[in-house]
């Protein structure tokens, strides 16, 4: 049987699962107590969950606060320091894609230096473009290259031979 909703059963729900200290994020509850999360969701009520949520009296901000919170404990956490050793002993293995291959590297570096290519400039690297648009380049500190990778477009990945126009 379909539960009847109302303005004050869901803020009474809401209030309820505060005082139950049940996670109020829209992410939790829009799994978990999925009927809820619609109807207070919906034109007909709040119009959406934050609405619903400070209507039932509780600060929405703090619960979106929290979530950050909860979120940012789960990263690792990277110095600047630990950054550069772990860059310095990837050595030219796979520095242009590290992205791809160690995603929390990435992450952090960016994080900590504002982008991957400073990253790799303070570990004594310099990412410049080859001639050929279509290639990077990771070049030592000693001026020698380390790595280049090619971007291969994906007409030349499958072996269909390009149509014409």
């Amino acid at each position: 049987m379909k539960q009847k909703w109302s303005k004050e059963a869901i803020t009474e729900m809401i209030q309820d699962l505060k005082n139950q200290n049940v996670d109020l994020s829209a992410g939790h509850i829009s799994k978990n107590y999925v009927s809820l999360f619609t109807a207070a969701s919906s034109r007909r009520y709040f119009n959406s969950w934050a609405n619903a949520v400070r209507e039932a009296g509780i600060n929405y901000d703090q619960i979106l606060e929290e979530g950050k919170s909860r979120r940012r404990s789960k990263l690792t956490k990277w110095s600047k320091i630990q950054v550069l050793e772990e860059v310095k002993k990837s050595q030219s293995l796979n520095l242009l894609t590290t992205y791809r291959d160690r995603l929390a590297l990435y992450s952090a570096a960016r994080r900590e230096f504002g982008s991957w290519k400073q990253a790799l400039e303070e570990a004594g690297y310099k990412l410049t473009k080859g001639s050929n648009k279509n290639k990077n380049q990771i070049v030592g500190s000693d001026n020698f290259l380390v790595e280049t990778k090619n971007v291969i477009s994906s007409r030349e990945k499958t072996s269909d031979p390009p149509t014409k126009p």
